[in-house]
């Protein structure tokens, strides 16, 4: 899959994979006249199962490492012998772990700055993207190969890490046509949230109920109409709501949802996340699917994806 981000955003992008457990490198090619970044080259994000395990700017496999040496934690000669003797089908950052040299807050510190690559790359709307399957667990089904030396063995679900990647971006200019109308209403997906949201996030969940419309929302909380559809999108991209057309009649959100409640709802830990689980698109009436237009396109694309 691929195509220009003008008309499929990062954030749509991540939904998609989330949403098809994909595993595969997704190239991110940034206009280089873009103002929102100062990104140079392409960009490769890694997914493993709809959830993302690494991202890397070289093609070196030596990203990770240069990050730990970096961090003057071991020292290059060390890691490259240790890079000799990992194995394989192993993620560095777990062999690291075992063979005791490395912490699990070090790795969950390294992962952090992984997720802070990708954060600065959502205020890309301006350039290319490809989208490269592969199989799960790397094997020779598929030409393209997990970067183990660039995977800490954390991951974190895609749509999760968009929505916590929108909450920082600045530049909205290239999201304005992605924003849901003001008119359309919000229908939860999950029974709570799988992770801790933020004051307006929660509050604008809380009345995600399939009828009251955004502009509705945005008188009842005092709030601007550009924030509730920004804070919209956001959990609509985090896999929590759907957009809907206000008043049609909706199934209740035991028939909608198919996981259970999370043990912990607020649990923040990039390795020890929650799952949302989205929607079975089975049993949904014609009315109610047309009630959705970008599930029809999630429906579209993963056929095809």
């Amino acid at each position: 899959m691929s195509g220009s981000l003008e008309t499929f955003s990062l954030p749509e992008l991540f939904r998609l994979i989330d949403l098809g457990t994909k595993t595969g490198r997704l190239t991110v090619q940034p206009l280089p006249d873009s103002e929102a970044t100062r990104a140079v080259g392409a960009y490769y994000i890694w997914f493993q199962n709809g959830r993302l395990v690494a991202i890397t700017n070289r093609q070196d496999s030596r990203g990770l490492m240069t990050l730990i040496e970096n961090r003057g934690w071991l020292s290059r000669r060390v890691i490259e012998k240790l890079a000799d003797l990992c194995p394989l089908d192993m993620s560095f950052g777990v062999y690291l772990k075992t063979m005791g040299v490395l912490k699990a807050e070090q790795l969950r510190l390294l992962f952090q700055m992984h997720l802070h690559q990708v954060y600065r790359l959502f205020e890309v709307t301006s350039g290319w993207f490809v989208f490269e399957a592969s199989s799960p667990d790397g094997s020779a089904a598929s030409p393209l190969t997990m970067p183990w030396f660039e995977m800490t063995g954390i991951g974190m679900r895609a749509m999760k890490v968009a929505l916590l990647a929108l909450r920082l971006v600045k530049h909205w200019d290239g999201y304005i046509d992605k924003l849901p109308e003001l008119g359309c209403a919000l229908a939860p997906l999950v029974r709570y949230p799988p992770f801790r949201l933020d004051a307006l996030e929660l509050e604008i969940w809380k009345l995600a109920n399939g009828s009251t419309a955004l502009e509705e929302i945005a008188n009842r909380l005092a709030q601007s109409s550009f924030a509730v559809q920004r804070t919209a999108f956001r959990l609509i991209m985090g896999g929590l709501v759907e957009e809907v057309t206000p008043n049609l009649p909706a199934n209740g959100l035991s028939d909608r949802v198919l996981g259970q409640e999370t043990a912990n709802p607020t649990e923040t830990s990039a390795d020890k996340e929650s799952i949302a689980v989205p929607v079975s698109q089975e049993g949904k009436s014609d009315n109610e699917m047309s009630g959705s237009l970008f599930e029809n396109l999630v429906s579209f694309l993963r056929s095809q994806f």
